[in-house]
């Protein structure tokens, strides 16, 4: 990270953010062409280790791509508006990149998975049947090797 003084290194400072995006950026290659997928998304941290889980359909190009090479890289980023700098503009941000592994995920884990993408994205309980996690390929990225930036007005 070439500006050292806007890495955030603070794990509790790093989780706070996580809960407050939206969307994870999957991003993935496939013959040496980026390939990437914003998700909503479920998340985890123990001892210093982030699990994201995600969701979709059993089928796709997403799922031969993960497949074909499972190292993937995840971005998750806040944008607080543009401001003016002595260099001219300027965005107001914060953000976490990581690279991880994902792999599917069945049974309880699946169910766990789908628990923490509801509770992120605001229900306290899933809401779907039986049925609808039957049909729903859920996966783990797990994330152990990662940055995390801010740049926010004072």
């Amino acid at each position: 990270m070439r500006r050292k003084d806007r890495e955030i290194t603070d794990i509790d400072e790093m989780r706070r953010l996580i809960d407050v995006c939206d969307t994870l950026h999957l991003g993935m290659t496939e013959g040496g062409v980026p390939y990437v997928v914003p998700l909503s998304f479920g998340w985890e941290e123990c001892d210093g280790v982030f699990s994201f889980y995600i969701h979709g359909a059993k089928q796709g190009r997403r799922h031969s791509v993960a497949a074909a090479s499972p190292t993937v890289c995840v971005e998750l980023d806040i944008c607080g508006g543009f401001t003016e700098s002595p260099g001219g503009l300027t965005a107001d941000y914060r953000s976490f990149i990581g690279v991880g592994e994902i792999s599917e995920v069945s049974g309880s884990e699946a169910i766990k998975g789908l628990e923490l993408i509801c509770r992120h994205c605001g229900f306290d309980a899933m809401p779907c049947g039986i049925a609808a996690v039957a049909a729903t390929c859920v996966e783990k990225i797990t994330v152990s090797e990662y940055t995390a930036k801010r740049r926010f007005k004072k």
